[in-house]
């Protein structure tokens, strides 16, 4: 009996070698390959299971498993599938570590204050509001676009954009006329040692004083003549009797901290439609970066624009935002775009944000219409089994789960919460049965949040 037995040496078979990608083939329930460990908890991966993990600063670093070729990022997907959820959580869990700064335009909301006012009233900050038209006497914030904290030649850039958009493409000899009453309005500034505001420079522009043209005299009627569409375009921002006044003429409201490690642009008492989105958009991009963002310091930032078609659909805020964008791995800055469609977008039209969204190495797509989801994954090169999934917005894209294209790795990713985030992240409370908002007087009276204090020098 003994003699039947096989010793191991006897029955051990010779190992089969392959490549990874044949035994992903061979076996197909081995997970997707994972990114870098380091950075923040997003949920698990959805077929594997595995925790996703993401950060898009040390996703950028040489040393990381999967290298980007920037930290920017563009969220899709319709309303009610998980965007704003999404940031909300991403923020709050990257406000933990020490070198990390935001900025949110918040563009949405409800009860007359913005979707990021509870996280606000839980971290004991006070979002900045801005509210049109309100002049002096209101609650509104005013925004300098000729604040000393942008250099002389941004402040003309953005002076030309305002311009564009309220009265559409400059010529060259009004843009020659703008320039001039800009240096005006900046020398006589200097000498009563104030800020120049737009009402100095609409002053100059409509009192010019004789220049030059190279060697061309150009007398004070002909820039009278030639500066008339930029003069009406600032009357309209100027003159208290219309409609965009109070927001940007005059120095900028004291005591907004571009220290603080969270700030919150609070958006949404101005209209979505018609020029004062678009006109904040110019000025702020600018200014954020000036003001915001310190060269020589080591803080990682990120700005996130909701509703960011109001800079992708103008052209004069594209251009400023394209560059803001080309030169974030240059600043530390994360930029993150949140729309709704991509299909909206005439993107052939408009190369300044067509070059915006290729600047984009991560895409967040949640759950779309067919025909958006097929516009999409033609624009963004997606596998068929993503453009599928796109479109299934009951099963496979369900609420709270998205395609991530990382790079070259697509994922499906599902999203989780805490308890306290799902708390603070709920923007359905008016269409659900949970219950109406909380009275105000009963606001504040729950446990914060075990977040750190927001204030300049903070540490995690």
């Amino acid at each position: 009996m003994l003699e039947m037995l096989r010793r191991q040496t006897q029955t051990r078979r010779r190992a089969v070698r392959s490549t990874t990608s044949h035994a992903c083939g061979l076996y197909p329930a081995v997970g997707a390959a994972s990114m870098d460990p380091r950075g923040v908890i997003i949920g698990r991966e959805a077929y594997s299971g595995k925790a996703y993990i993401y950060d898009p600063f040390i996703l950028y670093n040489p040393s990381a498993r999967v290298r980007l070729a920037s930290g920017h990022a563009m969220i899709l997907g319709k309303s009610g599938y998980g965007k704003s959820t999404l940031e909300k959580t991403y923020v709050l869990r990257q406000l933990r570590f020490r070198d990390r700064n935001f900025a949110i335009l918040d563009a949405q909301g409800e009860d007359g204050a913005g979707e990021w006012d509870s996280i606000a009233r839980q971290l004991g900050i006070t979002p900045i509001r801005l509210v049109y038209g309100a002049g002096d006497g209101g609650e509104g914030v005013r925004i300098n676009p000729l604040d000393g904290r942008i250099p002389a030649e941004h402040q003309f850039k953005v002076l030309v954009s305002m311009m564009e958009i309220l009265t559409g493409t400059l010529s060259s000899q009004t843009r020659f006329a703008l320039a001039e009453a800009h240096k005006r309005a900046a020398a006589a500034a200097r000498e009563r040692q104030s800020v120049a505001i737009l009402s100095d420079v609409l002053d100059a522009l409509t009192a010019p004083q004789p220049t030059l043209l190279g060697q061309q005299p150009v007398s004070p009627e002909e820039l009278v003549e030639w500066g008339q569409p930029a003069a009406l375009a600032l009357d309209s921002l100027c003159n208290s009797s219309r409609d965009l006044a109070g927001m940007f003429d005059g120095p900028t409201t004291e005591g907004i901290d571009l220290d603080a490690r969270l700030i919150i642009f609070d958006l949404t008492k101005l209209p979505r439609e018609g020029e004062a989105m678009p006109l904040l958009m110019a000025v702020i991009g600018p200014w954020l970066r000036f003001g915001w963002i310190k060269p020589n310091d080591r803080i990682k930032r990120t700005l996130v624009v909701e509703e960011a078609w109001h800079i992708l659909s103008h052209r004069p805020v594209a251009r400023l935002f394209e560059e803001l964008v080309r030169y974030g791995r240059r600043l530390g800055l994360s930029f993150w775009a949140v729309l709704h469609h991509l299909g909206d977008l005439l993107l052939e039209q408009a190369p300044e944000a067509a070059a915006i969204l290729k600047l984009t190495a991560t895409r967040v797509l949640y759950h779309m219409d067919r025909d958006e989801a097929e516009t999409t994954a033609d624009y963004l090169g997606l596998p068929d089994w993503a453009r599928k999934a796109l479109a299934d917005g009951s099963n496979v894209c369900a609420p709270g789960r998205a395609i991530w294209q990382v790079g070259s790795r697509i994922n499906l990713v599902e999203h989780i919460r805490t308890p306290m985030e799902i708390r603070l992240t709920d923007t359905n409370r008016r269409m659900s049965e949970t219950g109406p908002p909380e009275p105000a007087d009963r606001r504040g009276t729950q446990a914060p949040a075990p977040t750190i204090r927001l204030h300049k020098g903070a540490a995690a």
